[in-house]
């Protein structure tokens, strides 16, 4: 499918763009996010996490030491960060297996690290430094995440 880029000019569009993905979480979703250190993946699920509607943006962390953390909303989200792991298969081992049939949207930072792990439909949003701000390119892997891009772009 055709990816979809954007500039975010400053952390408020960033935090705009995570606000919309945060609209726009399903059930069964699962979203990569990608990019450098300090591209902007933590600030983005900060922003989609609170919009889903169970906590404030300040309350959420980056699970960096913990893996993976639960958040109520609607949807309920899982939000893991896969960089301390080695391998797609250290992810699976820890039962994160068949994340799209679940009860809850899974957002995923450095989702690179696991690739092998993650479902075909994923949307995966690809976040980098283009000096002086951030470029993000969102990209659906199939139905699911080209419904949830849509609807992104829809707000964006």
């Amino acid at each position: 499918m055709t990816p979809w880029t954007l500039e975010l000019p400053d952390p408020d569009a960033t935090r705009r763009l995570g606000r919309a993905l945060g609209q726009a979480l399903r059930p069964g979703l699962v979203v990569a996010l990608e990019g450098d250190l300090g591209a902007g993946k933590t600030a983005l699920a900060k922003a989609a996490i609170a919009a889903a509607g169970g906590v404030d943006e300040d309350d959420v962390v980056s699970p960096t030491f913990i893996i993976a953390a639960e958040y109520p909303g609607a949807p309920e989200v899982l939000h893991v960060d896969a960089y301390r792991l080695e391998s797609p298969g250290a992810f699976v081992d820890l039962g994160f297996g068949a994340l799209e049939e679940g009860p809850r949207a899974v957002l995923i930072e450095w989702a690179d690290r696991i690739a092998a792990a993650l479902p075909g439909d994923r949307l995966t949003v690809r976040l980098a430094h283009a000096d002086p701000a951030r470029r993000a390119t969102l990209e659906a892997g199939g139905p699911a995440s080209a419904a949830a891009l849509e609807a992104v772009r829809a707000v964006v």
